[in-house]
């Protein structure tokens, strides 16, 4: 049986969350605190968060704690607050659902659902996950393994829902230094395995603020698609996983040691853009070059290399490039495409590549 999460021939999947996207060679950033405890601390840190440029906020409302007296999240009321904070700031929000019954509510507030590590194959919930239209990240469970973890996938793809990120955030192993051990392997291996997007979460893995961001760009370098990263305003008074949440200036630390390796993968995607452009135009021209060869009108046409060079001149100047370096290298550009045109209508000159 083909399995929905896996490559299957297909390239890579990239997901909408709101403004944002997660994917396509994109490294997005998710930040926010573990739980939203009240509406003034969710709109303190969606302040700063949006000032260190990270995409989405992320708040807990509905929370899994090991203890029932612990603070369980304030529910309905916190979303509220997250929707708040993410409009007043411009970023999309995500938000943990715990309960099938509760994805309605959540799905109403948020722009990604996401189905916890403790959730993983919680198959009901995923199903129901899989039957909205909000994108879903989906943790890796502690003890899963990856084909476990893909397989948890296949249950909310099937369901038609196929804007699915999957989370990496740790594995239980014997050391006790850590929370988790952060399974850095995890992400070139899905990313053979899968068409999916995968991001990390350092925080849940570390347990400790002090190598949140190391893990970070640890994952960063191995290929991961984004990261999400605990914040807020005062960890020493949050309500939740206080000794792992940055707090205001570690998190902009953080940005700024992610902010050369995000803009180097931007000028990649560029670089790529202009290739495929590039491409596009050399196409055009020779379709030209046959439509010249048939009606016997010479290939080329000085005057309108002329007015184009002019043109991208004028453009350079206008963008604050230097218009005599962009005019040289279109110069190659118009070169090249009537290399390929004399290619394409098996016309030779001296001075060809081979000649």
């Amino acid at each position: 049986m083909e399995m929905k999460a896996h490559r299957n021939g297909e390239g890579e999947t990239s997901v909408t969350v709101g403004n944002a996207l997660i994917g396509a060679g994109a490294f997005t950033v998710i930040a926010g605190p573990c739980a939203v405890e009240s509406e003034a601390q969710i709109m303190e840190a969606a302040a700063f968060i949006a000032e260190g440029g990270a995409a989405i906020l992320r708040g807990g409302a509905f929370k899994i704690r090991r203890s029932p007296y612990d603070f369980q999240g304030l529910g309905a009321e916190g979303l509220r607050y997250l929707r708040k904070a993410g409009d007043a700031y411009d970023l999309p929000v995500v938000s943990e659902v715990t309960e099938p019954d509760d994805v309605g509510i959540v799905a109403e507030h948020v722009d990604m659902v996401q189905v916890g590590a403790s959730n993983m194959q919680n198959f009901v919930l995923l199903r129901a996950v899989g039957q909205t239209e909000r994108p879903v990240l989906l943790k890796r469970g502690p003890s899963a393994t990856i084909d476990e973890w893909l397989m948890a996938a296949e249950y909310i793809l099937n369901e038609g829902n196929m804007n699915v990120v999957l989370g990496e955030q740790g594995i239980r192993t014997f050391d006790t230094r850590t929370t988790s051990t952060l399974d850095i392997s995890s992400v070139p291996v899905v990313k053979q395995l899968s068409h999916l997007p995968v991001i990390i979460d350092p925080s849940h893995a570390s347990g400790a603020s002090a190598i949140v961001a190391p893990l970070a760009l640890a994952g960063r370098a191995a290929g991961a698609d984004g990261l999400m990263v605990e914040v807020h305003p005062t960890p020493d008074d949050a309500l939740t996983d206080g000794p792992h949440q940055l707090d205001r200036d570690e998190y902009l630390a953080l940005m700024h040691a992610l902010g050369i390796v995000r803009l180097r993968a931007d000028i990649d995607l560029v670089d790529r853009e202009i290739v495929r452009l590039l491409a596009r135009r050399v196409k055009r021209a020779v379709e030209i070059a046959r439509i010249k060869v048939e009606e016997d009108i010479p290939l080329r046409s000085p005057d309108r290399e002329v007015d184009l060079l002019a043109d991208v001149r004028e453009e350079a100047e206008r963008l604050g490039l230097d218009p005599k370096v962009v005019h040289r290298l279109f110069e190659e550009v118009l070169d090249y495409s009537r290399y390929e045109q004399r290619r394409a209508v098996g016309v030779e000159e001296e001075g060809d590549p081979g000649l």
